[in-house]
């Protein structure tokens, strides 16, 4: 299957926010309720997928200090790449925070453009005391990865953090040696994950090598809820807080899609099969809202609305929503999105369906950020999309919410 084409004006406002607050030396805290697309941005974001250097790039468009602060490299996180602790005792706070130190050194070690390389200009002379420098700079580099996993030094666990600060140093030292600096953004998705299976330890470190490497080092946090929403231990924030504060000003709604990227999404489905009458896309993409998830399962009983009367368009639209909401994918899809919710936010959602008017103020902005909500004049509130709405009146109880599971290495 061809990979999706994604035109440069996708989700222009989110990604700007978030490229524009990384060249700025700020780290980004981006949430999305599921179904929204978030796999999707990054896919997006991808420096493999489009090199820096193309005019087109988000990373260049959108990030005008690059020329002279150096460019946005981007190292993707994934949970699921964490490897077991170390086998040691199960209260070693370093045998637990080595699994993400151990991530970060690898997925950095492995991304070539961040190898110190002596890079002379086209009428520069070779600097030999240059060329020495970034050799001593390279073996730096090469040896993080070597000394966190050295299984013959028992203290490779404690010394994770210091492994992992070298490295960073190693490489934009070299950069700044040949005044072509450049800065590291760690995307890290499903952050949750993460903040669920590693100890505080970790995380309070990472905001010590952002002080370190101030406006060199950043990074972007996706997550299904604000961090604040998912840290409401007073105990656990209070430690978490100087890691929590690096994203306070930088916060990006993942909102559906707007009507230019799900008309392009709905070509790039039409690609595959046969191409569907605007009239029944045009209700497809109000009934599910343009989220992404709702829209790929309805696309497929798109004809189907084709029938449904439009004198009135808000008439028709909770009728494509009923119709599609009867379809079993679609009905999977909007049980995905629900579990994917807190148990707080699935209560919220069919109390409202239940015309309940004791709602809780914190969960009710949460979805309300997250466009599961839509605020109408007088107050009145209802839940959005349409075809989810749909679903909850077909399915009047609440289904118990399913937390983001632990990576599999790490032990109950």
């Amino acid at each position: 299957m061809a990979e999706r084409y994604y035109p440069p004006s996708f989700r222009q406002q989110e990604v700007s926010d978030i490229i524009g607050a990384l060249d700025q030396g700020a780290s980004v805290s981006v949430i999305g309720a599921p179904s929204v697309g978030k796999s999707n941005l990054l896919k997006f974001l991808d420096q493999e997928r489009l090199h820096i250097s193309d005019p087109n790039s988000p990373w260049k468009r959108f990030a005008p200090n690059a020329l002279h602060k150096g460019a946005l490299l981007a190292v993707s996180i994934d949970p699921n790449a964490l490897l077991p602790p170390l086998p040691t005792d199960r209260g070693d706070i370093a045998a637990m925070a080595w699994p993400g130190f151990e991530l970060l050194i690898h997925r950095t070690t492995i991304t070539s453009e961040l190898f110190p390389t002596y890079m002379p200009g086209p009428h520069q002379t070779t600097d030999p005391e240059l060329v020495n420098r970034v050799a001593r700079l390279q073996e730096q580099f090469e040896s993080a990865h070597l000394g966190v996993t050295d299984v013959n030094d028992w203290l490779h666990g404690h010394l994770a953090l210091r492994h992992l600060e070298s490295l960073l140093d190693a490489i934009l030292t070299s950069r700044r040696y040949q005044q072509n600096p450049v800065r590291i953004v760690y995307i890290m998705d499903e952050f949750e994950r993460m903040l669920n299976t590693l100890p505080e330890y970790f995380f309070v470190a990472l905001r010590s090598l952002r002080d370190r490497f101030k406006y060199q080092v950043a990074f972007v946090t996706f997550t299904r809820n604000s961090l604040p929403y998912l840290i409401r231990d007073e105990e656990q924030m209070a430690v978490l807080e100087p890691f929590v504060e690096l994203f306070h000003d930088n916060p990006v709604y993942l909102g559906p899609y707007n009507d230019e990227d799900a008309w392009s999404m709905i070509q790039a489905l039409e690609g595959r099969t046969m191409q569907r009458s605007d009239r029944a896309v045009g209700l497809l993409m109000r009934a599910t809202g343009g989220f992404a998830g709702l829209l790929r399962a309805g696309f497929k009983h798109a004809d189907k609305l084709q029938p449904i009367p439009i004198e009135d368009y808000n008439t028709g639209v909770t009728l494509a929503a009923t119709r599609l909401a009867a379809e079993e994918n679609v009905k999977e899809e909007c049980k995905t999105l629900l579990r994917g919710l807190s148990e707080e936010e699935i209560a919220l959602l069919f109390g409202i369906t239940a015309q309940r008017t004791d709602l809780d103020e914190a969960t009710l902005g949460e979805l309300v950020h997250k466009s599961l909500i839509q605020q109408a004049a007088g107050g009145v509130v209802r839940v959005h999309p349409p075809v989810l709405a749909a679903h909850i009146r077909n399915h009047p109880t609440p289904p118990p919410p399913r937390p983001p599971a632990r990576p599999v290495t790490i032990p109950r």
